[in-house]
């Protein structure tokens, strides 16, 4: 277990676009006890295939995927009411970018620290774009589900010149079952990586936060897990998201140091991508056209 850990909450989709709960979630957030707060932007029209945005997709938003991603997305005022509030109330934020144009939007909020999601972990045209642009004295924060180890390294070359880089490991499943959890990679990912420079975490998405203890105990520095205000909403992921009395609870385990936890099964060591992580991790970003589509951005 490390002296200390830093805790983010992670704001996906749980708000729904809607302004008014993101600011909420800010509040309950910084006094559940978060260092820090994640967000996301994506330029929902190139990010996808048009073949995709344009796909039927039932939701209460709209009729096709474009409808339904669209609604996720903030304008440039939301995001300087949200900057605004998280100033007020003294907590931190980054973001990840899923995209060279929101790459260059969010960097007018000047952030020090950067994430890039497991689905960006393999595209190199991507990573070389965040390390051209992204200055050197920031923070970078790299998910890693599906990547082998070879690709982790490689990435990790990409990135060489920053002063931090924050792995983490990751199972692209919502949720993830326990005996998917592979936390032995953390150890696995010290072993091979840890250094000065490069400090290891989890990002979870399991439900409940047990694993989450075990993976501080194993000797992750940074945790994230999925924060929203109630899970009786509509929005995809919001089984593995934490409430904020159970946030709350996490943060004061891990202050305290109650992370002794056992998970039968859930310490296993694999890397590289399953099935199911395919599925999200592939199919979400089109495979190899992904990565040229990428790299004319």
């Amino acid at each position: 277990m490390v002296d200390h850990v830093e805790i983010v909450a992670e704001f996906t989709t749980n708000h729904l676009g809607n302004l008014n709960l993101l600011l909420r979630m800010v509040d309950a957030a910084a006094d559940a006890g978060a260092d820090c707060i994640k967000m996301q932007a994506k330029d929902v029209e190139s990010f996808y295939s048009q073949e995709k945005l344009d796909a039927p997709y039932a939701s209460p938003y709209g009729e096709t995927y474009r409808d339904y991603r669209t609604l996720f997305e903030f304008g440039d005022n939301d995001w300087v009411r949200f900057d605004n509030r998280c100033k007020q109330r003294g907590i931190r934020w980054f973001a990840t970018a899923q995209d060279a144009k929101s790459q260059a939007f969010l960097a007018k909020f000047g952030p020090t620290r950067h994430k890039v999601a497991s689905s960006n972990a393999r595209n190199w045209h991507f990573l070389e774009t965040v390390a051209r642009e992204v200055p050197a004295d920031h923070e970078v924060v790299l998910s890693v589900a599906g990547s082998t180890l070879a690709e982790i390294e490689k990435a990790l070359g990409i990135l060489d010149d920053f002063r931090c880089v924050w792995l983490l490991h990751c199972v692209a499943e919502y949720p993830c079952e326990t005996k998917h959890l592979r936390l032995g990679n953390i150890r696995e990912l010290r072993r091979r990586f840890a250094c000065e420079r490069v400090r290891i975490g989890y990002s979870g998405h399991e439900e409940g936060y047990s694993p989450t203890l075990a993976a501080v105990q194993l000797g992750a520095e940074m945790v994230e897990r999925h924060f929203c205000l109630s899970r009786h909403s509509f929005t995809h992921h919001i089984e593995c998201s934490l409430e904020p009395d159970e946030f709350a609870e996490m943060v004061k385990a891990i202050r305290e140091g109650w992370v002794d936890v056992d998970l039968p099964g859930g310490d296993q060591t694999s890397f590289g991508m399953s099935d199911m992580e395919r599925s999200f991790l592939v199919d979400q970003t089109y495979g190899d056209d992904y990565l040229g589509r990428q790299s004319t951005m």
